[in-house]
């Protein structure tokens, strides 16, 4: 994990995607982020290969930041973890349905089924 932290352009893969789009979402709900600017750096999330590039979604924001390249916590584990991962999403879907923005709706809905499935396995 010390060698992950010294270079910050080691690939990544899914959980690292979660953590840090959980992590925007936390910065949405505390109004720092508008939707624009969380649609556009949960894409960017998303579509990251790089620890790099992850890290730099969260430059111009406070704690909490993506800064591990694997996740301490699972969020979907807990029984208070359930209930946070569902209200962020839902609530995302359904702020990205109120200002019709359709990327945001089909991100919501596609973390909410990995999520879903993320939970059987």
């Amino acid at each position: 994990m010390s060698e992950n932290r010294r270079n910050p352009d080691v690939r990544i893969g899914d959980p690292e995607r979660n953590q840090a789009i959980s992590l925007l979402g936390e910065h949405f709900s505390a109004g720092r982020l508008d939707v624009q600017e969380f649609d556009e750096r949960c894409a960017r999330a998303t579509s990251a290969r790089f620890r790099s590039e992850l890290v730099t979604l969260f430059e111009d924001l406070p704690a909490p930041r993506f800064a591990d390249p694997t996740p301490q916590r699972n969020p979907g584990r807990g029984a208070g973890g359930t209930a946070l991962v569902l209200s962020v999403l839902f609530a995302v879907l359904a702020l990205a349905l109120l200002v019709k923005q359709p990327l945001l709706a089909v991100l919501a809905l596609a973390g909410l089924v990995f999520w879903l499935l993320h939970r059987r396995g």
